[in-house]
């Protein structure tokens, strides 16, 4: 569904309008004002808290090997790669990006492609910083073999490149506020779409003390959610040891 149908299901399931009516009460979320209006924020809000339940949801992976991910093409000296677009970035836009998988870096000698690619090691910032970035280490250049994520979540390569290598990552995306009419919840498979509608309900049940709203909100999100986690969570890791 999109954000307008994912709204006006919304607004039937909590009493607002009726299902013969409510494509009149509400034909767009542009402009919504009252009620329909207080539902259209609490479905863009309940997308936005399912997205932000976990940042490393499999829906919201943007995948190198998938024809998505980043790779980025570097330029001799250059060591660090910030988030934005065009030469010298990671071609990705700060409000699209959410964090690297860190897993995933790789780097190849660009003119000889996938039988030259090897895994980049994810250092620490500081790690990178005091090793590769102090005195005379800075003017190194040769093939990078590690490489750290900034504070800015830039791509810092070490050694500085010494000409054309391609690395590649995959990162989570930031899933984006819906807003228009034909927005769809970024990445959420299709058949979970109604748990947009449940959590609104639950903000409305909240807002207009309708406790029966709530309960059914609550009881069908939890099944649904519970579905949710049990195919397209996160993967469980164990720490490393303690001592």
């Amino acid at each position: 569904m999109n954000f307008l149908q994912l709204c006006q299901r919304t607004a039937v399931e909590c009493g607002v309008a009726s299902g013969t009516a409510i494509k009149v009460a509400l034909p767009s979320v542009v402009g919504a004002t009252g009620s329909l209006g207080r539902v259209v924020g609490w479905v863009a809000d309940a997308f936005s808290d399912i997205a932000q339940d976990h940042d490393d949801w499999t829906w919201l992976r943007s995948s190198n090997i998938l024809g998505a991910g980043v790779s980025v093409q570097t330029i001799a000296g250059q060591t660090s790669y910030p988030l934005g677009t065009g030469p010298g970035t990671v071609d990705v836009l700060p409000d699209n990006f959410g964090k690297w998988d860190r897993e995933t870096f790789r780097c190849q000698t660009t003119a000889i492609g996938f039988r030259d690619e090897m895994f980049l090691d994810d250092l620490p910032y500081d790690a990178w910083r005091n090793g590769y970035m102090l005195g005379a280490m800075r003017s190194v250049q040769t093939r990078p073999v590690v490489v750290a994520v900034g504070p800015d979540q830039s791509l810092n390569l070490g050694p500085p490149p010494n000409g054309n290598y391609t690395v590649t990552a995959d990162f989570f995306m930031l899933a984006p506020v819906l807003a228009l009419d034909a927005d769809i919840p970024l990445g959420l498979p299709t058949n979970y779409h109604m748990l947009c509608v449940y959590r609104a309900m639950m903000k409305y049940a909240g807002y207009e003390s309708a406790p029966e709203v709530y309960a059914r909100g609550s009881e069908e999100n939890a099944g649904m959610y519970a579905q949710l986690m049990a195919v397209r969570a996160p993967k469980m890791s164990f720490g490393g040891p303690l001592a």
